[in-house]
């Protein structure tokens, strides 16, 4: 039985969660100063009460005037949602609309002694009065320096989560990473870690980015690895790789399920490549790829490596009865001098009206010509792929590295790489037009089949 979730309402942000957090869950944001950890909650919580949610805000670090000054501006920020002062009876008729009532509890408010006692006593007080659906507290990590020992901070921790979840509201903790947060992280349902990296740029320099990342989600299956966001007036967005939608036209299927899911097919007229830096998949990847191209009636033009012994009179042997090409396939040796007159030469006898598949590898063509012939081989399959809509799939296998590896995968539209990892292999998409997801994957062979299952 799948859990009630609530939708964020934040850009991308659901898509990672699974669908949403579930509801009555607790939810751990946690990320060093200026990661947009406050955005983000000041968002979910307008997000709510606009949907006719009640929302209590509780800010531990700014004062109320600082966060109305900053984040007013932002589109997502509506003064008219917001309430001070709620005093609702429990017992009473349930009031129409949403809202957001803020509390401070910073600080400074605490040292003028406006409030004392247990936040957790307060809050949970706050929380039954005023039938508060979504509690924000902003940030959990200020609160310890109100708090007794580890011990007790455990202790109270866990009873008001406890509280919380039967209660049925929908908490959200922003912390600062550090030694004092790990308590947090392993009461909270979920964690969701916002990074700063630097990355090196073409030019040398390096370039600022920040990643969010979901460490942690009981009870719902949600997305793993790093994901690119920004904040604008809007807030937060979370930045889906690739377009993530249905390229115009008919696509190609590399004949990998998972790989074809995620990828969203290959569009004709596009060139991609795969690194099998791992011999289990290399002929079965190759394989799948051929028995593809058999099913889906193209034309196949075909250079493989030099160990592999297909032969039109071997094909029916290796792929079975459904393989008769009937005039479709071509296969060139990458001995072959003169390729690139090959290739043009067999797309003629091949096409007639047919669109054509051209499968190579790349490693194989540059060991047995030499970097400069192999790439004026490439450079024409390529050109024959876009300009007539074909498509062309390079590949290389596992062994010493070759110098036309990166001028390729700079040409090509999409990337995948294949690799050993301690006994496992991993799949990734590196790159590609439409991809939903870069994360990567575990990759078995089941029944000579590959199949991909998440990290």
């Amino acid at each position: 039985m799948a859990l009630t979730t609530v939708k964020t309402d934040i850009e991308g942000f659901d898509a990672l969660l699974g669908g949403g957090i579930p509801k009555g869950s607790t939810l751990l944001i946690s990320g060093p100063p200026g990661s947009g950890k406050t955005v983000m909650a000041l968002q979910y919580t307008f997000n709510q009460a606009r949907k006719g949610e009640r929302v209590l805000f509780v800010s531990t670090c700014e004062l109320l005037y600082t966060i109305n000054k900053f984040a007013s501006p932002m589109s997502f920020f509506d003064l008219g949602l917001i309430r001070t002062g709620v005093n609702l009876d429990f017992y009473g008729p349930r009031e129409v609309g949403g809202f957001v009532e803020f509390w401070d509890y910073s600080l400074g408010t605490i040292m003028e002694g406006q409030y004392a006692g247990d936040i957790f006593d307060i809050v949970q007080e706050k929380v039954s009065s005023h039938r508060i659906d979504h509690l924000v507290v902003d940030s959990i990590t200020s609160i310890n320096l109100f708090l007794g020992d580890d011990i007790e901070r455990r202790k109270k921790l866990l009873l008001f989560i406890g509280w919380a979840s039967r209660s049925g509201c929908t908490i959200i903790f922003t912390a600062e990473p550090g030694d004092g947060e790990g308590m947090e992280r392993q009461l909270t349902d979920g964690i969701v870690d916002l990074r700063r990296h630097v990355l090196p740029g073409a030019d040398g320099l390096g370039v600022s980015v920040k990643t969010m990342e979901v460490s942690k989600l009981r009870g719902q299956e949600h997305s793993s690895g790093r994901y690119l966001y920004n904040i604008s007036s809007a807030g937060v967005r979370v930045l889906a790789p690739g377009a993530g939608a249905m390229p115009e036209g008919e696509t190609a299927k590399t004949g990998i399920a998972g790989l074809d899911d995620n990828i969203v097919g290959m569009p004709y007229g596009s060139a991609w490549h795969f690194d099998v830096a791992d011999a289990t998949l290399y002929r079965p990847l190759v394989d799948a790829m051929i028995r593809e191209t058999l099913r889906s009636g193209d034309c196949l033009v075909y250079m493989p490596s030099t160990s592999d012994d297909l032969l039109q009179e071997t094909l029916n042997e290796r792929f079975g009865p459904e393989s008769e090409l009937k005039g479709r396939l071509a296969i060139i040796s990458p001995e072959k001098k003169g390729y690139e007159a090959a290739v043009e030469a067999s797309l003629s006898r091949l096409a007639r009206g047919k669109r054509c598949r051209i499968l190579m590898d790349a490693g194989a063509l540059e060991e047995a010509v030499g970097p400069a012939e192999a790439w004026k081989a490439y450079a024409y399959a390529l050109s024959q792929a876009r300009g007539k809509e074909n498509l062309l799939i390079s590949y290389n296998g596992p062994g010493p590295g070759y110098s036309l590896f990166s001028d390729i995968v700079a040409s090509s539209d999409g990337a995948i790489g294949i690799w050993d990892y301690g006994g496992y292999v991993l799949l990734q998409v590196k790159k590609a037009p439409y991809a939903k997801s870069f994360e990567p994957f575990v990759a078995r062979l089941e029944k000579e089949k590959i199949s991909l299952k998440p990290l």
